[in-house]
């Protein structure tokens, strides 16, 4: 799998190398062994399929303003400073936009790990997986939050190419 930048906006030079390393990351952490095993073994809440067909989702990569499932992680990414009430957001995205938004809040103060799980996270969204709106018991274990958290331990240690 490829991740790909295509449209990026608000980004200075020195948060696009952190997204540069963030970037390389998330590729390296879907193209591995450990990722592979560690989604095919968790129990997903909220989610009517399976770990398997989570994994081949992920690998397929057909967003959902795309025409084709490419295996191509296409990002679109926006940095804005988001306002006071907002404070606690790291990001977000929608469905109706192909862009990621992410609060510079929280870019500046991120390791590039924690930007790759981040933006593993918002991608997942774009092939449809959802999550509670509200802070539930459930919510971390939902295939956003599980699989992006996933992503940034998985950036911070030793992989095995696939």
């Amino acid at each position: 799998m490829r991740v790909s930048l295509g449209t990026v906006s608000g980004y200075a030079q020195t948060e696009k190398q952190k997204l540069g390393e963030a970037t390389d990351l998330m590729a390296k952490v879907l193209n591995s062994r450990e990722f592979r095993d560690a989604v095919l073994s968790s129990k997903f809440t909220g989610e009517a399929r399976s770990p398997r067909e989570i994994y081949e989702s992920i690998r397929a990569a057909k967003e959902n303003f795309t025409d084709a499932a490419d295996g191509e992680v296409d990002l679109n990414l926006k940095l804005e400073n988001f306002s006071w009430f907002q404070r606690k957001v790291v990001g977000y995205t929608t469905p109706s936009s192909d862009t990621i938004t992410t609060n510079r809040r929280f870019c500046g103060s991120y390791e590039p790990a924690e930007v790759a799980g981040h933006l593993a996270h918002e991608w997942l969204h774009k092939l449809g997986f959802e999550h509670d709106h509200a802070a539930t018991r459930d919510r971390p274990f939902s295939v956003p939050y599980a699989v992006g958290d996933l992503v940034e331990r998985l950036a911070k240690g030793r992989l095995t190419p696939l």
